[in-house]
């Protein structure tokens, strides 16, 4: 798998969570989910840490497709800036990419108005995606605030993208 620059700057703005760049790890699964769509693709990353690991959840949405990539690694608060100074091999890896047409349903929880901005709102709970098989959650955990606007932005794009 070849990534220019270009689509690699592209794949990384999609990576990236609030003052952090994601690992070249997590900027390669994701290539791996979206293909040649880069440019329409629309995604919800988060990075979660303890005092000795780091785990980067990314959801996609493409024109076709959803798709999640989970990368772990046994460093605190691993992103790019980490690994320009020392590359560490992920603990684990995992990733998966389904069409759209396999979703069955969307259940949201709360949506709370912006503040200064009322007629805007966002969610604060994880969304379920519903499949034949199984239910995922967008994300796994309560929604940070910081990050409700991004998960708002993956919501309307995903069921956009859905035909029901």
């Amino acid at each position: 798998m070849e990534l220019n620059e270009k689509l690699w700057g592209m794949i990384q703005a999609l990576a990236a969570v609030p003052a952090r760049s994601a690992p070249k790890a997590v900027v390669v699964a994701l290539n791996s989910i979206i293909g040649d769509g880069a440019d329409e693709a629309t995604s919800y990353v988060s990075m979660d840490t303890t005092q000795s690991t780091t785990t980067w959840n990314c959801w996609v949405v493409t024109e076709h497709s959803i798709g999640h990539a989970r990368i772990d690694y046994d460093r605190y608060l691993y992103d790019q800036h980490q690994e320009s100074q020392e590359e560490v091999t992920p603990s684990a890896w995992s990733t998966w990419v389904r069409p759209l047409y396999d979703i069955l349903g969307l259940r949201y929880g709360a949506f709370y108005a912006v503040e200064c901005a009322p007629t805007i709102f966002e969610p604060a709970e994880p969304i379920a995606v519903i499949f034949g098989n199984e239910e995922i959650r967008i994300p796994e955990r309560p929604v940070p605030v910081e990050q409700r606007a991004e998960l708002g932005n993956f919501v309307t794009r995903l069921r956009d993208r859905v035909e029901f």
